[in-house]
């Protein structure tokens, strides 16, 4: 009988060696001098029992089961003296885990259910993060105090891809004074009122968004250096636009990319005639296409004429006659004709008639 439990002991730990003690006996990948561990896809649900080394300076707990609720899986993480780098990614965390006096710089809570970004107070004044994304959560709103624990930090890059964002607070990033790169791609917005607050952003990443013009808050780039709006829907470009302010400003060491956007090429000549002489503006300029009118589609703008364009007399496209422009244009007409025919009435009416009149004869007596 003491055979079989001690055969089944053994096939146990062979199957699924045990978490107790020093991680990198076995369990997990660790690089020689014990500075990288990987302990991804161990399906853990806490860290009791588990020691990693003390050197440790970059740390990976992807796809597991953690959700860092306890004070004593959170402890694993603060005693760790050299810990700079950490990603729980793909962990059902709900919240940002409130760390206390860590010393991680850069931390990545990718896909990690977030529906808040907002960061504890056990961040402020000690923070030393310097990068976080929180990519693919579904946090949708940023309010004006979600980083107000972040202001004493020295936040430079900030990720919040793929998080169906739809409204940022005005002031939101206000507290992150020294954040330098912003990324907000793949989400729901449609205006960016919060850069006019971020001080030494010099890149911001709006590229799959619902941008249907270019923002006027680029009219003031400060110290940004980079744009980004590609895959949305900006259809015109016109005078009208931040790009000219830049050209008048001699702003010559800012960029913007366009790509994969639904340009109606006979309503930005200007932006066409912009590229013949300022393309430097634009780095992706060869991949911009026109969407509209028809007769253009799918034509680059770089290698367009628009003195040569023949616009005024282009028959809109099928997307242009809606319901509601059918019954405008009928309705309009109607109205023209009786207009027409009311006047034609009033003048006819005014006339003078002659008939049943004899002219009176000029013979005298």
């Amino acid at each position: 009988m003491h055979l079989i439990i001690s055969i089944i002991i053994i096939a146990i730990l062979i199957v699924e060696p045990s978490v107790t003690g020093d991680v990198c006996s076995g369990i997990c990948k660790c690089s020689e001098d014990l500075t990288i561990v990987n302990c991804d896809s161990k399906h853990w649900t806490d860290l009791n029992n588990t020691e990693f080394p003390s050197n440790v300076v970059t740390l990976t707990l992807i796809n597991n089961q953690l959700k860092f609720d306890t004070i004593n899986d959170r402890s694993k993480i603060e005693n760790l003296p050299r810990l700079t780098v950490l990603s729980l990614n793909e962990n059902p965390l709900g919240t940002i885990p409130p760390f206390n006096d860590s010393k991680i710089r850069s931390l990545s809570l990718q896909d990690t259910s977030l529906t808040s970004a907002k960061f504890p107070s056990s961040y402020d004044t000690r923070s030393l993060l310097q990068t976080i994304s929180l990519n693919n959560n579904k946090i949708r709103t940023i309010n004006v105090d979600d980083f107000i624990n972040l202001k004493n930090s020295q936040l430079k890059k900030l990720h919040i891809d793929s998080a169906s964002l739809s409204v940022i607070d005005q002031n939101a990033f206000t507290p992150l004074i020294v954040l330098q790169e912003l990324s907000l791609k793949n989400n729901q917005l449609k205006s960016c009122e919060f850069l006019s607050t971020l001080r030494l952003l010099s890149s911001i990443q709006l590229d799959g968004n619902q941008f249907t013009s270019l923002p006027q808050e680029l009219s003031t780039p400060k110290d940004i250096k980079t744009y980004s709006f590609k895959y949305n829907s900006i259809s015109t470009i016109d005078e009208l636009s931040p790009l000219n302010t830049w050209h008048k400003m001699n702003y010559t060491n800012i960029r913007i990319y366009l790509s994969n956007n639904s340009f109606d090429c006979c309503q930005s000549l200007w932006f066409i005639r912009f590229l013949k002489t300022s393309a430097y503006f634009v780095p992706d300029a060869s991949l911009l296409t026109c969407a509209t009118p028809s007769n253009y589609a799918g034509k680059q703008l770089i290698k367009l004429n628009p003195d040569e364009m023949k616009c005024g007399s282009i028959i809109p496209d099928k997307s242009w006659w809606t319901t509601t422009r059918i019954i405008g244009i009928s309705v309009g007409g109607i109205v023209t004709v009786f207009i027409l025919i009311t006047g034609i009435i009033i003048i006819i009416r005014r006339r003078p008639s002659r008939s049943g009149y004899t002219e009176i004869g000029g013979q005298n007596d």
